[in-house]
């Protein structure tokens, strides 16, 4: 019975720490990121070192140019697809659609840009492993400023995305529930203004669901010998 309960123990320990690879480092040092503004800002206030942190030239991306040559890395342009083949990282995350895309575009079209978006990035860069994450939470002030990007639509744009996905077999992290409150808001203290933009300590709850969605996909101690 002591035993039992020591290891049960060990892997709620386990369950709330990092995920490690077997040489010590944390994943997420692995991990590049592409998005719009709340993507942009992981170099600001989420501790992520901007080299892998890719947006637009104005720290953000419109919808409906993610296929363009307009990820912005060092004085350069690329395409995503582009932008993996040459840098090749090992995990990709993408959070896209909020700036231009829920609300402002149909399903259709919407599912039609994220699937270019994924097929090109497997097809351009194999070895990566690609991670796709909701769209998250607004501010429960926004709606003073937002007509089209409501709540509603970033929970239907969320649907569609997480279908895109499972036609692909690309995981889908759902980060939205992880970090909303019971209205499907930021709460106050992930508010960092009263659009949809995050604080550090939303940062941290960010990348801690990113990572444990991270090992339940991939074998950490294979992983890291690759």
């Amino acid at each position: 019975m002591k035993t039992i309960k020591i290891t049960a123990a060990l892997l709620l320990l386990c369950s709330l720490m990092p995920c490690i690879s077997s040489h010590g480092a944390d994943v997420i040092d692995d991990v590049y990121f592409f998005g719009d503004s709340t993507t942009a800002h992981l170099a600001v206030r989420g501790g992520i070192p901007r080299e892998r942190v890719w947006s637009g030239a104005g720290n953000t991306m419109l919808f409906t140019r993610v296929l363009d040559r307009s990820v912005k890395i060092g004085g350069e342009f690329y395409t995503l697809a582009e932008a993996a083949a040459k840098f090749q990282p090992k995990i990709l995350v993408i959070t896209v659609g909020a700036s231009g895309g829920a609300g402002f575009v149909g399903e259709v079209r919407f599912k039609k840009i994220y699937s270019e978006l994924i097929s090109g990035v497997l097809s351009a860069s194999p070895g990566t492993r690609v991670f796709v994450q909701s769209i998250l939470p607004l501010s429960d002030k926004s709606a003073k400023y937002y007509k089209k990007l409501t709540k509603k639509a970033v929970a239907t744009a969320n649907r569609w995305i997480a279908d895109v996905c499972r036609e692909y077999g690309v995981p889908f992290i759902d980060t939205h529930s992880v970090i909303a409150d019971e209205n499907g808001y930021l709460p106050q203290e992930y508010q960092n203004d009263e659009y949809l933009h995050l604080t550090s300590a939303a940062y941290k709850a960010v990348l801690d669901n990113i990572r444990h969605n991270i090992a339940d996909h991939i074998n950490i101690s294979t992983y890291s010998n690759n």
